[in-house]
Parts: C-alpha cells; structure tokens; sequence
C-alpha cells in the first residue's frame, strides 16, 4: 500500500510538474528568440535610420564657412569648409586672366555677404571671389598670379569640420589651357553687343542701387528715410522698364536690402561684358542747402587711379601684346580708356536732357570725379545722384512714386537713345 501510494504521487508530480517545466523551458526559449529578433530588427532600424540620416544630409542645403590658403614647398592649398561632402567640377579658364573655376551645387555662404564676395589670396592665388553661378550652381573662382596645376583634392575631416583642401603646383600655359572645357560656362561666355534686328545678342546693361544692408547711405530729414532704400525702389523701377526693350539684358548689382562691397559692383560689370552701367545714389548737403539731380563720370585723376589698379591686373583691357612692349600696351589702355570716357559722357548729357522734366537739375549738373564704381576702364558708366535727400523738396520727390517713375522713365530713354546710336552705326 505505502508503495502504491508513492507511486501514485511520483505519477501526479510528473502530470503537474513536467508540463511547467516545459511550458518554462519554451517559454524562456521564446522570450530569448523574442529578444534576439527584437534586438535584430532594432539594429536594422538604426541601419536604416543611419541610412536615412545620411540622405537627409545629402539632401540638406550645402553650407559654405569659409577658406583657407596655406603655403608649403612652392606648392599653395586652397581649403574649404564645408558642411558635408559635395560633387564638383573644376575646371581652368585663361581669357581675360588665369583662373580656376569650380562650379558645385547651390551653397549658403556663412561668413562674409549671403550674396557672395572677394578674399585676398596668398601664394599662387591671387584672389578667391565666391557667388551664386544660378538659381542651382554656385561658384569659386580662384583667381591666379600664373598658370597652376592640381596635384591633388580631397575631402578630410580636421579639427573645427570637414574641408576640401586642392593642392595647386606651378604649372605651364599650355598645360594649364589644357584644363579648360571645350565649351565655356554660360556665366563666362563673351556676350556681343549686337544689333536688335540681328537677334544674335542683347546689350547688357547693369543697374547698381547704391549703398544697402549695413550701410543705409545718406539720412533723409524725415525719420526712416534712407538713401539705400531710395536708390533700391528707382532701381527696381529702371529694371521693370528697360526689361520691356527685347534688346536688353538688365543685371541688378542687388535686388534686396544687401550690402555689397564697391569692387563687386564693378566686378560684376566686368565679368558680364557689360555694355552700360550705370549707379544710382541720392546726394546730401549736409546743412547748407541744395537740391536737384548731378550726373558724375570718371575725372583724370580717376583715370590714373583706374590705371593704378589695371597695374594691379584687376582688370584686363587688353591681351597681353606678343612684343611684350609695356609702352604698347599702356597706350592701348589710355586708348581704351579715353574711348569709354568718351562715351561715358555722351550717355551722361543724354541722361540730362531726358530728366530735366521731371525735377530740377544742380547748377552744375554734369560732373567728374574718381568714385569707385566709375572705374571700369572698359564699360561705359555714369553714376547719377537723382536728388538731395537732406532737402526737403527733393525727399519728397525721391519718395513720390510719380517722380521717381518720371525720373526713371527719362533715364531708359536716355539708354534707349544711346543703344539705338550705336544700332544704326552698325
């Protein structure tokens, strides 16, 4: 009986106690396989976050902080930092001077103006200008003391971010030449002043509205009158009219409440082949009284400074003579120079001539002097100071929406007689 008994007990613990065993073993043996694919599946969730992550980056606005120039062993680098990693072309360009272009994706510049600007160079490279190419490109341009090759470029990451960092060599002119696109960038091409009726080409006029972001020019005597703001709301006005005439391709030097360095302005007169220019401005007296529009050209001694800077080879007039006689190529400078003098003023008179309806005129109202954005030697300009904002009566005419399209109206058609003097000479 006590046998029977026991047995009977060990049967009932092996019918209770067994299946709980097994039913913890698979169950410990779930939960592990549970944590083990769970475990898997977040590992690949963060492969695939870490791949969305890279994506998004590629896919966030590239940012610009700034470059660098370093000299080692003859050889010059050029870094520049960056936000992330980014495709490029580079490419060299020698007409009208030695430059290495590298054109990329849209960038915002954060250092310096959002717009773009000018860097002093060291080493092999002269200067560094950086803007926006288009509404999807952007653009550094190295310009070079002489022709350099790229010995190598990489992306690599530093103390303080990432960088590309192009190492440039001394190079010779046909090998530096041998780096330029068969076909020009459409931002560097030659633009031909042409006849309308030929339909070949459009003379490129660029509109410079003086003054903007940081710097408000002249105080008008009304609280909140500024001349940036004046000169921005005629040039804005002169672009809509002239933008009528097929014949026109009208450039603002800025379009937005921006500052703008002097020299770009005439920069981008320069690279464009611009066929006028042409900056608008509003004159202050301080307390003695005045009042009334003065066109300025460029005086003689702005000629010598403008020569000063050509011997700086900031702009090139003409290409280097194969004789390699300073004395020819300073005289075909002056040459030049007196030409775009010439007509600087002419297109001056006309502009006199056409506005003096609209508002009074300064007793002298055709002068010279040596601003800098006058300083062109190849691009025919005149800067026009449309009134005095420290008058009474001239501020209200320079923020009276009925003068300011009189006074606009008879500069397009000033510029409109001008083109069209040079239309029937063709």
């Amino acid at each position: 009986m006590f046998l029977q008994k026991k047995f009977l007990r060990l049967i009932i613990f092996a019918l209770i106690i067994v299946p709980l065993l097994v039913f913890g073993i698979t169950k410990a043996v779930g939960l592990f396989m549970n944590s083990s694919e769970t475990n898997n599946a977040q590992s690949a969730g963060y492969a695939l976050a870490a791949d969305a992550n890279s994506i998004a980056a590629q896919n966030q606005v590239l940012k610009i902080y700034g470059f660098r120039i370093e000299e080692k062993d003859n050889s010059t680098y050029i870094s520049v930092k960056t936000s992330r990693d980014f495709n490029y072309k580079i490419f060299s360009l020698t007409q009208p001077s030695n430059r290495l272009v590298i054109d990329f994706e849209r960038a915002e510049w954060k250092f310096g103006s959002p717009n773009g600007g000018l860097i002093a160079g060291k080493g092999l490279i002269k200067q560094i200008r950086y803007a926006l190419k288009s509404e999807q490109q952007s653009r550094i341009v190295l310009d070079l003391q002489k022709p350099v090759k790229v010995t190598s470029q990489q992306f690599n990451n530093e103390i303080g971010g990432r960088f590309l960092t192009i190492k440039l060599d001394n190079s010779d002119f046909k090998t530096f030449a041998s780096q330029q696109p068969k076909q020009l960038p459409k931002s560097t091409q030659i633009i031909t002043p042409v006849s309308s009726k030929s339909g070949k080409g459009k003379y490129t006029i660029v509109i410079d509205a003086g003054h903007g972001g940081h710097d408000p020019g002249a105080l008008g005597i009304t609280n909140g009158v500024f001349e940036k703001n004046v000169t921005l709301s005629s040039a804005l006005l002169l672009r809509d009219i002239l933008r009528r005439d097929s014949r026109f391709n009208v450039i603002m030097t800025r379009s937005s409440d921006v500052f703008l360095p002097l020299e770009k302005r005439i920069i981008i007169a320069r690279d464009l082949r611009a066929d006028l220019f042409i900056s608008l401005h509003a004159d202050s007296a301080g307390g003695a009284k005045a009042q009334g529009a003065t066109v300025y050209t460029l005086s003689e001694e702005g000629g010598d400074r403008s020569r000063r800077l050509l011997n700086r080879d900031n702009w090139t007039v003409v290409p280097p003579n194969r004789t390699n006689d300073n004395t020819v190529t300073e005289i075909l400078r002056d040459l030049t120079q007196r030409d775009t003098k010439n007509q600087s003023a002419v297109f001056a008179e006309n502009i006199l001539l056409n506005i003096k309806d609209a508002g009074p005129l300064t007793s002298s109202s055709h002068r010279r002097a040596g601003f800098f954005v006058l300083l062109s030697p190849t691009v025919p300009a005149v800067l026009l100071e449309m009134g005095f904002i420290t008058d009474p009566d001239d501020e209200a005419r320079l923020t009276n929406s009925d003068f300011r399209n009189k006074q606009m109206s008879g500069v397009a058609k000033a510029i409109k007689e001008y083109f069209d003097s040079k239309d029937l000479k063709k």
